[in-house]
């Protein structure tokens, strides 16, 4: 009791020392932790796969030109609503009466992540080195009938300094094109037209962009805790970049999650703000406050390697890729499989990219069904095939990302084509995005599970791939008649809208109906659960993702 009765003064004062420390003006806010510092602002986030690669000028595939638009910028940034907004360059550029000639001015404000001023020099360093045949760039393409002196510099027929691009001074930057084109601001915000630091690179040699720390970026975040093969990375705010007031999250954490019941199970433990919903997993949550769905500028579509270096396959054969195209019920894969508002595509460009300039008609509207499921036409294709490669049966290996979306579309192409084509056996490769990606490029499969998301809104970002040589094609194909269509398209055609048009139009005709290069699936559409105080997560019908503006307010 003693002991007691002589501890009680020592408690009270304790107690009158914990009021007088939590009075007024000394509350935590929400936003503050024990030590008075504000929480840091972070969203979560999950990939299907690692990063296959971060250089923008060897960048080849839509997972990486999401990362890039993250971390990277151009002369123009895709605003909210999809629009370029200025971005490097300071003021829109002087054009000259003939539309051929850009003067652009470069952000003073505009730097690299170590403090090194982003230059009109680092354009022209970029933009060389995209179309210098040596580089191998899958993007160069996109310079062609655009940028002067493109075409003949990717032939091998010109040297890389002729190219229309000069640094007038650091911050000073001439672009001089073909002809006048209607969606060039629009290419500006694509990756392939970013600068890029040429001391920085220089410095680095072949580690450069292999993992955040060999990397210089002059966009809203930088990369960190990325070792170039990793299933986690952190983008983290750029305090060089010359609009950090506008980004409003600390970091951004990304795990790899390949499993759409992993993602649901994380999501709702509160590790991830935003999963990808297909399947069942739609019926499941379709009536929840924070399902949400969008249709996409994407498409998904096999390609069918028709043999390079002069050595045929059996997929170079009309009747079998007739036959492999016609043979499949792609109301199965949209309803049964991805349920998420996706839909059939029966040709290359999706809806809602482009309308007839006359009419107002969408471009998929007017060039109608391409390719339609008829299985006894398929089979009739098939036979008349086997007969002209004198064979009795085929077998064709089909390689596909190991995502369990993708696994399961690969299994039902699988049935569908051996149900309904005797004597058709395939196998299944699933691999990982790296893998996928590297089998692509280097045209190392027979029948690939792939997909295009379309960088401006034309359907030139489409059908510009399959030009014969075009580092995206990876099919063999080449026709004359198609790459003229393309091209003309590309510049000469740009004033004569509804010649274009119509040039766009057969371009594709040709390219699917007449010459099945590829098998088209399905329009994406992306279905998805957001915690409700996640926001400004842009995401456009065409053109990589944009985390900019994402806020959350927890």
């Amino acid at each position: 009791m003693n002991y007691i009765r002589n501890l009680l003064p020592v408690l009270l004062l304790f107690l009158l020392v914990l009021t007088a420390c939590s009075g007024e003006g000394q509350e935590e806010t929400a936003s503050e932790g024990e030590t008075g510092e504000k929480e840091e602002k972070v969203v979560q986030l999950s990939a299907p796969g690692e990063i296959p690669g971060l250089n923008p000028t060897m960048a080849d595939n839509d997972f990486s030109f999401n990362v890039i638009n993250q971390v990277f910028e151009g002369l123009y940034r895709l605003d909210k609503d999809g629009e370029p907004q200025l971005a490097m360059a300071a003021s829109e550029p002087e054009v000259s009466d003939d539309n051929r000639v850009y003067t652009f001015k470069i952000r003073k404000d505009a730097t690299w992540s170590d403090g090194s001023p982003v230059t009109a020099g680092d354009f022209e360093y970029a933009w060389k080195k995209a179309v210098d045949p040596n580089t191998g760039a899958a993007y160069g393409p996109q310079f062609e009938e655009i940028v002067a002196g493109a075409s003949e510099i990717l032939k091998g027929n010109k040297p890389v300094d002729e190219l229309g691009v000069e640094a007038l001074d650091e911050k000073t930057l001439k672009v001089t094109l073909e002809e006048p084109v209607p969606y060039f601001k629009d290419l500006l915000t694509t990756a392939i037209f970013f600068p890029q630091p040429e001391e920085f690179i220089k410095e680095q040699g072949n580690k450069y962009a292999t993992d955040s720390e060999h990397t210089l970026y002059n966009g809203p975040f930088v990369l960190d805790d990325w070792n170039g093969t990793g299933n986690t990375w952190t983008y983290e705010k750029n305090d060089k970049y010359w609009d950090k007031d506008a980004v409003n999250v600390d970091k951004i954490e990304v795990n790899v999650v390949k499993n759409t019941q992993t993602a649901v199970d994380l999501y709702n433990n509160d590790q991830l703000d935003h999963v990808e919903l297909t399947g069942d997993f739609v019926d499941r949550y379709a009536s929840d406050d924070e399902y949400h769905t969008f249709l996409t500028g994407g498409v998904r579509f096999l390609k069918m390697n028709q043999g390079k270096d002069g050595k045929q396959t059996h997929l170079a054969n009309l009747n079998i890729r007739k036959a492999l195209n016609m043979a499949l019920d792609r109301e199965v894969i949209v309803n049964d499989i991805l349920n998420n508002g996706s839909t059939v595509l029966y040709g290359t460009v999706p809806q809602g990219i482009s309308e007839n300039p006359e009419t107002g008609e969408d471009f998929r509207a007017e060039n109608g069904e391409l390719v339609q499921y008829d299985a006894d036409k398929a089979k009739e294709h098939w036979q008349q095939g086997l007969e002209e490669l004198d064979e009795n049966e085929l077998e064709f290996a089909l390689t596909t990302s190991d995502s369990s979306s993708s696994k399961t579309i690969a299994e039902n192409l699988k049935y569908q084509w051996e149900s309904r084509l005797p004597g058709l056996t395939i196998t299944i490769k699933n691999v990982p995005p790296e893998q996928h990606v590297d089998a692509n490029v280097n045209q190392n499969f027979e029948l690939i599970l792939t997909g295009w998301g379309g960088d401006y809104q034309d359907p030139m970002t489409y059908l510009n791939l399959f030009i014969t040589d075009s580092p995206g094609n990876h099919t063999g194909y080449s026709d004359e008649e198609y790459d003229e269509l393309v091209l003309k398209s590309k510049s000469s055609l740009a004033d004569k809208p509804m010649k274009r048009w119509n040039s766009l139009l057969k371009a594709e005709q040709l390219l699917i109906e007449e010459s099945a290069v590829l098998v088209p699936l399905y329009q994406t559409s992306t279905a998805y659960l957001q915690k409700e105080d996640v926001t400004n997560l842009i995401t456009y019908k065409v053109s990589a993702d944009n985390y900019k503006w994402i806020d959350v307010e927890r």
